[in-house]
């Protein structure tokens, strides 16, 4: 992707727009109240959040993404000067235990190609909001594939043993 179009979870000058996946400490590090430099993309439940997390920030800066429809966003091409045309659809990660649209997944589509930022996300196979994200995104991308795959494996260490989302959810 053309630098200067968008970013994900990073909060530095250069960017037209911003996404943010969710609001768990270690995306949001570099965003505050005082956050001004364009409009920030997030979940409806991530929306509802900001105002608890960040007392004072321009909520008139908020964008809404309904999970599961496609968004088009105008931006303007650093390198040629002309206005082209970032979509986007957000696809629940199932990252947080119980809570639909708490972390979402960011699958883009532009000029540069198809490309999904995967953020947090738990991608169980006997889960059935892992198999509702897995459904929307098989949707969204058609006949498509990803041309480009950013995938946070933070926590994708062998020695990291996480529980079932059963456990979490209970503990």
């Amino acid at each position: 992707m053309e630098k200067g179009l968008i970013s994900v979870d990073r909060w530095t000058e250069g960017s037209q727009v911003y996404f943010l996946t969710h609001l768990h400490s270690d995306h949001t590090q570099g965003l505050s109240s005082a956050w001004a430099r364009g409009p920030l993309f997030c979940s409806r439940l991530t929306a509802k959040l900001f105002p608890l997390k960040f007392p004072g920030l321009d909520l008139s800066l908020i964008r809404v993404l309904d999970i599961g429809s496609w968004h088009s966003i105008s931006v303007v091409s650093p390198s040629s000067g002309e206005k082209t045309f970032v979509e986007v659809i957000a696809i629940d990660a199932n990252h947080c235990p119980g809570i639909l649209g708490c972390s979402v997944m960011l699958l883009f589509r532009g000029d540069f190609g198809c490309l999904l930022y995967t953020g947090d996300f738990r991608w169980e196979a006997s889960n059935e909001r892992a198999e509702i994200g897995r459904n929307t995104l098989v949707k969204a991308l058609k006949d498509d594939v990803v041309d480009i795959l950013y995938l946070d494996n933070t926590y994708c260490n062998s020695s990291y043993a996480f529980p079932s989302r059963e456990v979490a959810a209970q503990q």
